[in-house]
């Protein structure tokens, strides 16, 4: 039987044999050549959320208080990965987008063989396995930049380099920024960001970051600051370090503390506006150019401008590990996260 990746805290993974179901209509199985996690979001999923917590009303798009006879669950075993890339093997009888042979990538866990539906999986054809993989971050990070109606001669900051930060900065360039910064206390995400785009590299650590962005625009600040990383401080200083009336666009799930997010300080003066932007279809967010865009609109967007060359994974996925390695892997990465940016597994 093939095997998958589990896990149940997010602090150590393990190896679990699976059994394939019989193949659905609609269905492609995809024998995986190369896959990836997607770091924050999972993590976040394991380690608990306001989902866990209360009762989201999708009428009243509110979260509410748990009934007593709905507790919240205890964390349990899960599958671990965000997009799988491979050849597909087999389809089922009403498929027509793909055919057996054709490599293709699509949402999946971590596994030898992945049997997804046709609607969740997307040709590979002109980009590779580090792009793929990087297609998911690319989109959020396309409908932030979006969201931040980012123009031509704009200056835009970025918060988190994460590969939804990279891609931000990326896109950001391409959109048409003059200047583009880029926040990060680690080394490896700063040196990739100077090398994909950014023009003013900064460890928030090290330095006051927002006033080092204002001294590098004139004194006057940036138009936009996107905020990838779920941190008070990062909101913070996205809201410090803008323009007068410029935008924050907040990307991140978070942050679960405000301890130094200060609403009485800039913010209540430069009169800034805040934008949570969403891009998950999931969420039944519209997009803020619909019905001219929506969401498979801009997920194909994503995916073009890495067959255009516009946009690169190249040297994002980085360490590419065995499969037979992944779980120690996962567990080193996750305690050091200096060292990688995003995790590949290599089939």
């Amino acid at each position: 039987m093939p095997h998958t990746i589990v896990t149940k805290d997010g602090t150590d993974f393990s190896f679990r044999e699976y059994e394939l179901p019989a193949l659905g209509s609609h269905e492609v199985r995809i024998q995986v050549a190369f896959a990836a996690p997607k770091h924050g979001t999972e993590m976040h999923l394991i380690r608990g959320s306001a989902h866990d917590l209360k009762r989201w009303d999708p009428e009243l798009r509110m979260f509410l208080p748990r009934p007593p006879d709905m507790p919240a669950l205890p964390p349990s075993e899960r599958a671990i990965g965000n997009i799988v890339v491979g050849a597909v093997v087999a389809i089922g009888a009403a498929v027509t987008r793909f055919s057996v042979g054709e490599r293709v990538f699509g949402y999946g866990p971590i596994s030898e063989v992945c049997q997804l539906a046709e609607d969740r999986c997307y040709s590979a054809a002109g980009i590779t396995d580090a792009d793929a993989v990087c297609v998911d971050p690319a989109h959020v990070a396309l409908v932030a930049v979006r969201d931040g109606n980012v123009r031509v001669g704009d200056t835009v900051a970025v918060y988190g380099l994460g590969a939804i930060g990279l891609c931000a900065v990326q896109i950001a360039r391409i959109g048409g920024a003059r200047t583009v910064c880029a926040v990060d206390p680690i080394a490896l995400r700063r040196g990739h960001a100077a090398a994909h785009g950014a023009d003013v590299v900064l460890d928030p650590l090290a330095a006051d970051a927002a006033l080092q962005i204002k001294l590098a625009t004139g004194r006057k600040g940036v138009d936009v600051a996107i905020e990838t990383s779920g941190s008070d401080r990062a909101l913070h200083d996205s809201i410090r370090c803008l323009r007068q009336c410029g935008t924050v666009v907040h990307v991140a799930w978070g942050p679960t503390s405000a301890a130094q997010l200060h609403l009485d300080e800039e913010f209540h003066i430069n009169r800034p506006l805040i934008v949570g932007s969403q891009a998950w279809a999931g969420w039944e967010n519209p997009d803020r150019s619909y019905p001219r865009w929506d969401h498979a609109r801009a997920y194909a967007a994503a995916i073009e401008l890495f067959q255009a060359g516009l946009l690169t994974g190249a040297g994002m996925v980085d360490p590419i590990v065995p499969f037979a390695d992944a779980p120690a892997a996962l567990r080193a990465i996750l305690a050091h996260p200096e060292t990688t940016i995003k995790v590949g597994v290599r089939f």
